[in-house]
């Protein structure tokens, strides 16, 4: 048994050397799924002025709701269609381009992928049928 750990010991050294001889750059990729830069937008999407989150009696069901991303990837480049709820009366026109705008910065920050564009579809929505807001569970 204790040749079989210092050969394990020995193989972990020989892994951490090689390594260290490979520039930063060369040592991999990152791989970002698809469904993490789909949560990543909703997030930004949501944290946006003037966007709420709303579900239907049928999407509390299913478990989909506003906002909701759809992704596109290509390769390193993304596509997204997010659609976003918003309460009457609002400023549909300037909402959607925040909500563009801020997706376009802080998702590809936040991801490292390059998205590529943006399309975003607001619904305008009675006061009452806003979901409530999240509570944070760290504050």
């Amino acid at each position: 048994m204790s040749t079989a750990s210092s050969t394990s010991a020995h193989c972990c050294g020989d892994v951490v050397a090689e390594s260290s001889l490979v520039a930063p750059e060369e040592r991999g990729t990152l791989d970002v799924r698809t469904r993490a830069i789909q949560h990543l937008v909703e997030r930004v999407a949501l944290d946006t002025p003037g966007t709420v989150a709303h579900r239907t009696t049928l999407g509390r069901l299913v478990g989909s709701g506003s906002p909701r991303a759809r992704v596109t990837m290509d390769g390193r480049r993304a596509r997204v269609d997010v659609d976003v709820a918003a309460i009457w009366p609002c400023r549909a026109a300037d909402i959607a381009t925040t909500v563009r705008e801020r997706v376009l910065d802080e998702a590809a920050r936040l991801s490292g992928v390059l998205i590529r564009a943006v399309d975003v579809t607001v619904h305008v929505i009675a006061p009452e049928a806003a979901d409530e807001p999240e509570t944070r569970r760290v504050q």
